[in-house]
């Protein structure tokens, strides 16, 4: 089990790092990012879940993946995650940012099927009716949560590998 788990980890891990390589360039054009990120988080979800009961849950239901994960196991992810961006990453509510999460991976990650009720023109109205409107975050159709993520991730990550 632990060549598995290793295997999770350092694939996870990988994705992180491809992750933080696309968002230093100026010349990225999509939300390759994020979508890297949170797929490494539900490869550490996994592999939390197969250190601590031998299984895993085949989904992509975050929430009841992170359920899957012992509460001990949950807890010592929440204080490091926490200590990563103290005063600016909010975690105080994990499963609507799980949930937010999942919807990128399952809805999200193919901006041409989000959209694609709306013509081309109706979809640039939409968007310039919400900067009209201030552009606030909680109006976005697409929530990234870049801060709370990074830390989830460094706590999944972290808690992992303090177990091997």
């Amino acid at each position: 089990m632990s060549d598995r788990v290793l295997r999770m980890l350092a694939e996870a891990e990988s994705r992180i790092h491809d992750a933080e390589l696309l968002g230093t360039s100026l010349r990225s054009e999509s939300n390759s990012q994020a979508l890297l990120k949170v797929l490494a988080l539900e490869v550490l979800l996994k592999a939390a879940q197969l250190q601590s009961s031998g299984k895993i849950t085949r989904s992509h239901r975050y929430i009841e993946l992170w359920s899957a994960i012992p509460q001990s196991v949950r807890t010592a992810v929440l204080l490091i995650a926490q200590d990563r961006y103290p005063g600016h990453a909010d975690l105080s509510n994990i499963e609507k940012l799980l949930c937010n999460f999942e919807y990128l991976f399952t809805s999200a990650r193919y901006e041409y099927e989000l959209y694609e009720e709306y013509t081309l023109a109706e979809q640039a109205a939409l968007g310039e009716d919400w900067v009209s409107r201030g552009a606030l975050t909680v109006e976005a159709d697409i929530q990234y949560f870049p801060m709370e993520l990074s830390a989830l991730l460094e706590g999944l990550s972290a808690t992992v590998r303090n177990a091997l």
